[in-house]
């Protein structure tokens, strides 16, 4: 198992800023399509250790997979100051995306609006394609995560 680090509030110390608050969780590689192996993050979401959820909805996640019936998948999503985590109904596949690690936050329109997520994860760039059930769903999601974004990345330049 490998470890990654990230902050989080901590409600029973209010007193000290997030920035100062390491978190460990574990993570394990797991196989997915294409005999890729992938992260697999332990459900952070779940303990409560990201802080106070910001926004939570059922979303679709458009399939990393090119050999899949249903290329949109509903997961239910979980905004928080620090990332962004998702995961299934049985809670079989969670997926945790720091919101420092973004690297690009792009709104399109195709048939419907998407959101298009870039992120880094060591050396290599993963993008995951989000929307809502309606337009104005998916123009809101966009709305709150953007300056999340913004603001982790001028944090994580100063640092």
């Amino acid at each position: 198992l490998k470890h990654f680090q990230f902050r989080a509030f901590s409600p029973s110390r209010p007193n000290v800023p997030a920035s100062l608050m390491p978190i460990r969780t574990t993570t394990s590689m797991v196989p997915h399509c294409d005999n890729k192996i992938i992260p697999h993050h332990a459900g952070v979401h779940t303990t409560g250790a990201l802080g106070e959820i910001l926004k939570k909805d059922e979303l679709e996640k458009h399939a990393t997979c090119k050999f899949i019936l249903r290329p949109w998948q509903k997961r239910t999503f979980q905004l928080y100051e620090t990332g962004l985590a998702y995961y299934t109904d049985k809670q079989d596949h969670q997926k945790f995306i720091p919101m420092a690690s973004i690297s690009e936050l792009r709104l399109e329109r195709t048939n419907r609006f998407e959101i298009l997520v870039t992120w880094e994860d060591g050396s290599k760039s993963d993008q995951h394609r989000l929307r809502a059930d309606s337009d104005e769903k998916t123009e809101e999601w966009f709305t709150v995560i953007k300056p999340l974004v913004y603001e982790a990345r001028s944090s994580s330049l100063s640092e």
